[in-house]
């Protein structure tokens, strides 16, 4: 079975598979989630739906500053996986971020929330702000996981165009 026909879905179905996954679970001495992840922390979350909505907004803000730094960089083919991967690394470095990196981020969500309701857009200002971000989030080895994952992206294409069938 390749990558492209596999089917998660497929796995339920297998008995085997699912009670292996079960008494994996079970034998871990954590809380073992898929999804958001909120286990114990829901009932805050529902305590405070607009402290939720404000970090959806800051998430969205993130992502979206970090799609045009991507587009900036004029990879082509390689965009999606580096966008892809950048976004993964960031949000993996963002769950503790430094206090400085806290306080930036703070700031940005605050000039946005201030903005009347659909008012508010990516400025050169904000995107400068979030590169900044983005520079002391990143680990140098992160820019270059994010170079490799473009540039096999791109290698992957140019195989693809090679196998496909010449025609006279």
């Amino acid at each position: 079975m390749t990558q492209d026909d596999f089917n998660f879905m497929d796995l339920l179905e297998d008995d085997a598979w699912f009670e292996a996954a079960a008494r994996r679970e079970e034998s871990v001495t954590c809380e073992a989630l898929a999804g958001n992840g909120w286990g114990t922390h829901l009932g805050a979350l529902m305590a405070n739906p607009q402290g939720f909505s404000q970090v959806a907004q800051l998430r969205s803000m993130v992502v979206q500053a970090w799609q045009k730094l991507v587009t900036e960089w004029d990879l082509g083919i390689g965009s999606e996986a580096a966008a892809a991967k950048g976004q993964e690394l960031i949000m993996t470095r963002l769950h503790q971020p430094e206090p400085a990196v806290q306080e930036a981020l703070m700031a940005l969500l605050a000039m946005k929330l201030s903005a009347p309701q659909g008012e508010w857009e990516m400025t050169d200002t904000v995107h400068a702000q979030m590169r900044r971000v983005f520079s002391q989030v990143l680990r140098p080895e992160d820019w270059d996981d994010i170079a490799i994952a473009a540039a096999q992206a791109v290698q992957t294409h140019v195989k693809r165009q090679v196998q496909l069938p010449k025609y006279a």
